[in-house]
């Protein structure tokens, strides 16, 4: 038994680690490289030669050695294990597809009589695919931030004091379950919708060219998000893509920039909802929720939520209001952590 558990140990930590050289991971080297490459190219257009220096911080063994850095790393590790334990993998998204297309076959939905040229079908499957995925990425992001008893989890990944490209994966394992969950209905719906209406023509090719969009985009600089690296990509960029600036100042500290910018990749959700500003090369921004677990363990991350949320019903059922919030002049909801 010994031997078993210490082989799944081994073998789970060794894929986490072959992360950093998987290019389909967010913390790869490759993303890592490119967005510095990217981030230099930009700079120098802009700045010059000195604008190169502004690459420096990220080089700084104080940053990578930084006990909220260190929180990062402990969070990624012990992360991988228990979702490897409580990820539903007998739910694959070949059995999700598979029921789906049962009920909107029940429901009446059924082939088109006239083929479309694959290309069609190939670009009407990666349009859909990716702007369903990319605006129910953002709204489960802003329901973290709207719905106390998901902030209590959430707030886990804002408690980062400084930010590196682990901080991507700085999360609670609940929310590491959500998103599990919410990519898995997406894939599967949009799958299930195409291979009903244009059978034969959805194929691995077809769900692989989706990811192309999203690969691109984190090569362009995107993985510097998460970094001290704040290079913005201009005010008419920006109106439709979310910079790495426009992502730091959703983590900042400042009440003037709390619950703003949740998009991934287009900015456009931001505005509709009304929670979109533009990022700056000159921003100087602090982390963090302003609350004892900034300074907090690994483990205390862990069960941080449960003493969270406890306050939280406390506080309603002596007060009866919101507890943790507070409304700003135009009536939008801010997170007020105590």
């Amino acid at each position: 038994m010994n031997a078993e558990y210490l082989d799944w140990l081994i073998t789970e930590l060794s894929l986490s680690v072959s992360d950093l050289v998987n290019p389909v991971k967010r913390v790869s080297l490759v993303y890592f490289a490119s967005a510095l490459f990217f981030a230099c190219l930009v700079f120098a257009i802009r700045y010059g030669k000195s604008g190169v220096r502004r690459l420096t911080p990220i080089f700084s063994m104080r940053l990578w050695w930084h006990p909220s850095a260190r929180v990062d790393y402990g969070l990624w590790l012990i992360n991988r294990l228990i979702l490897s334990l409580i990820f539903p993998k007998v739910i694959t998204s070949i059995g999700v597809v598979t029921w789906l297309v049962f009920q909107l076959r029940e429901i009446g939905l059924s082939s088109f009589t006239m083929t479309l040229p694959d290309w069609s079908v190939i670009g009407g499957f990666s349009l859909c695919y990716f702007l369903l995925d990319d605006f129910t990425r953002f709204f489960t992001h802003w329901l973290m931030h709207r719905w106390s008893w998901l902030w209590a989890f959430h707030r886990v990944h804002h408690s980062a004091r400084v930010l590196t490209p682990f901080t991507v994966l700085r999360t609670h394992p609940v929310e590491g379950l959500l998103f599990y969950c919410r990519s898995l209905l997406v894939q599967s719906s949009v799958v299930a919708v195409f291979v009903l209406l244009f059978p034969g023509q959805v194929s691995l090719l077809t769900i692989g060219g989706v990811f192309v969009t999203t690969y691109v985009f984190n090569l362009c600089g995107a993985n510097l998000r998460h970094s001290s690296v704040v290079i913005s990509y201009g005010r008419k960029i920006e109106q439709w893509f979310i910079s790495p600036a426009q992502h730091q100042l959703h983590h900042s500290s400042d009440s003037a920039h709390y619950d703003c910018n949740f998009g991934v990749v287009l900015a456009v959700w931001d505005r509709l909802f009304g929670c979109f500003q533009l990022g700056s090369d000159q921003q100087e921004l602090a982390y963090g929720t302003l609350s004892p677990l900034d300074h907090s363990g690994v483990l205390a991350h862990y069960f941080s939520p449960v003493s969270y949320i406890g306050k939280i019903v406390t506080k309603k059922l002596k007060r009866g209001i919101e507890a943790d919030s507070y409304k700003t002049p135009s009536g939008r909801y801010l997170q007020k952590d105590k």
